[in-house]
């Protein structure tokens, strides 16, 4: 081990400090692992990122010895001064305790001085993966890219295709995103302490969204066919209740002028079909007028 890190577990047992299954506290102390994820998310001098489950620091100070402007977010109380007095000597570095869960970070990143386009890059708490993977992918509009360490079976399901194992909600979110892929994986001794499971790294891009349809009502319809994603895709869309097709049109005259069957299963359509169903049901996005 690194004497670096080793002084790392030093601090931590010097302050008593208990990880807790409960958080999902696998710290990785290995530096070649935390360069080669610095490495993979390309950090520039000078860029925004933000750092979900800083743990005791070590990925941070990779980050921030690269010259990035780093807000590290961290839920555990009595590892902040842990925090504070490891990463004192980096001023690019702004620490800030709370449930990421619990905010909009779009908005804490630009109450905290950060620069939008920001990246995410993080060894993230287990237990929140999915959640915060679905906000990152749906919501937040500042995200540009992130490098993002996950559980195994987490990042399979984002990088999963119509119609395999793994395909779902997850899948669909990141697609809409842009790029998603599993860069490299990890087994559990890696960690301290070892998780249970194998981990992946992923790495996310945005890219354009092209789709042409209203964002809600794509949501909508997906959800449906979703919850029934086993079922034929009729019987799915007989779900969403008061949603129907704007043009007045039956959901089996939407899927023919879309071209798609409805006795497929609602888990074998990509996002663009999804989005061909619901342009066809008279959703598709306005076009904003180029006059001032």
């Amino acid at each position: 081990m690194n004497p670096k890190d080793q002084t790392v577990l030093d601090l931590l047992k010097a302050r008593k400090f208990k990880f807790k299954r409960q958080m999902g506290q696998n710290f990785i102390f290995n530096r070649w692992i935390l360069n080669q994820i610095a490495d993979y998310a390309d950090i520039q001098p000078g860029e925004s990122v933000v750092e979900v489950g800083a743990g005791a620091g070590t990925l941070t100070e990779v980050l921030a010895e690269r010259g990035a402007k780093v807000l590290a977010l961290e839920l555990d109380r009595s590892l902040m001064p842990v925090l504070q007095m490891r990463l004192k000597e980096f001023d690019s570095v702004q620490l800030l305790q709370g449930d990421v869960m619990a905010m909009d970070l779009d908005q804490v990143t630009c109450q905290m001085g950060l620069d939008w386009p920001y990246k995410i890059v993080s060894n993230l708490p287990y237990q929140i993966s999915t959640p915060f993977l679905t906000m990152v992918f749906r919501q937040l509009k500042g995200v540009s890219e992130g490098v993002i360490m996950v559980q195994k079976e987490v990042a399979l399901k984002v990088i999963a295709q119509p119609g395999t194992e793994h395909y779902g909600m997850l899948s669909l979110g990141a697609a809409w995103f842009g790029y998603a892929e599993i860069i490299c994986e990890l087994e559990p001794e890696y960690f301290t302490p070892a998780p249970p499971v194998d981990s992946a790294v992923l790495k996310i891009k945005r890219l354009p969204n092209r789709l042409g349809v209203e964002d809600r009502a794509l949501w909508t319809l997906i959800r449906g066919v979703m919850n029934q994603r086993r079922k034929n895709l009729l019987n799915g869309l007989k779900s969403l209740g008061g949603f129907v097709p704007r043009t007045g049109d039956s959901w089996p005259e939407v899927l023919e002028q879309a071209g798609i069957s409805g006795q497929v299963r609602g888990e074998t359509l990509s996002l663009e079909q999804f989005a061909a169903i619901v342009r066809m049901a008279g959703f598709a996005e306005e076009v904003q007028s180029a006059e001032a």
